[in-house]
């Protein structure tokens, strides 16, 4: 006999129980039946299923029918109640928005070799002009880069983050997300190295702060639903921008696997900042209702803040 008739024959002479078993449910899946009988094993009550004409047939003494049949009522009532997870949304890349993000990425980079080093210069994001009231510094910091590598480095991770921020939040609301993110990171970045010198370009603080967006919103949708609450559930958003982070944003490792004591010019502090404003913006535009089905006019006027915020800065340092 094979292991699935044994299944389907389980309650065969030898395990028929020494009272006449009487019957509280019929259910098509095993998983379904085997739940229900978790009620009658909380009351410590003996169970059978049997598979009866494609059924599972739960069964229980005669004398506890009526108590676990109220108790299968109300397990069923809290089912029903319980609330389910929102199924997950379409991954819907707008394509052209993101191949234009990119090609202003390469623009800024172009303007950047023919603009006069001072205004450059008054563009980086330095530790000590920036808490000294130079506040557009954390803004154009994010539009300038180290050489073309640089660029194309951060290019490639923006492939990934814009097209995962613009699916989940929409065009505007993930731009004015990243950048402010981005800024915010930056900033506080400068606070981290009070009296050191210190300043840093390139728009990965920002990239690091759009995949904090994404673990910020799907914490706060976790948070949300009480029934998915449990600690694992609510460490993996975190933990996976972390694993990111360490991937991607830390100074690598050597040919041993070993991590590297000097990153050179990797900014890791800047990467682990933007992250971490991500996640908070991220639960903010989560409260916000802020998602890619957001009205035409709502995410025009998300894109627009990101625009002009970034003109005024430049036209601050430009001063």
């Amino acid at each position: 006999m094979t292991n699935k008739n044994k299944m389907e024959n389980r309650m065969n002479d030898e395990e028929l129980p020494s009272v006449l078993p009487a019957e509280v449910g019929r259910y098509r899946r095993l998983k379904t039946a085997r739940e229900r009988g978790l009620v009658a094993a909380a009351m410590e009550l003996p169970h059978w299923i049997e598979r009866q004409e494609g059924m599972y047939v739960l069964f229980v003494e005669v004398e506890a029918r009526e108590r676990v049949a109220a108790g299968l009522v109300e397990f069923e009532k809290e089912e029903r109640e319980r609330p389910r997870l929102r199924p997950p949304e379409p991954l819907e890349i707008p394509k052209l928005a993101l191949v234009a993000t990119l090609a202003v990425m390469a623009l800024c980079y172009r303007l950047q070799t023919v603009m006069p080093p001072a205004l450059m210069e008054r563009g980086v994001a330095a530790d000590g002009p920036i808490l000294s009231g130079e506040w557009w510094r954390v803004f154009t910091a994010l539009t300038l880069h180290g050489g073309i590598e640089h660029l194309v480095s951060n290019i490639s991770l923006g492939v990934f983050a814009f097209a995962f921020v613009f699916s989940r939040f929409g065009v505007g609301a993930g731009l004015l997300g990243t950048l402010l993110g981005g800024a915010l990171g930056n900033l506080l970045n400068a606070f981290a190295h009070v009296g050191k010198p210190h300043q840093s370009i390139g728009s990965s603080t920002a990239l690091f702060a759009s995949l904090g967006l994404l673990a910020g919103a799907d914490l706060a949708a976790r948070m949300l639903h009480r029934s998915g609450r449990t600690g694992w559930q609510l460490i993996v958003p975190i933990g996976a921008g972390f694993a990111f982070l360490a991937l991607f944003g830390g100074g690598g490792s050597n040919h041993d696997g070993t991590p590297m004591k000097d990153p050179g010019n990797v900014d890791v502090m800047a990467h682990l900042f933007g992250l971490a404003a991500g996640i908070a913006l991220g639960g903010v535009f989560f409260a916000l209702g802020m998602r890619r089905g957001a009205s035409t006019w709502t995410q025009a006027a998300f894109g627009g803040a990101a625009i002009g915020l970034l003109t005024v800065a430049w036209l601050a340092a430009a001063r």
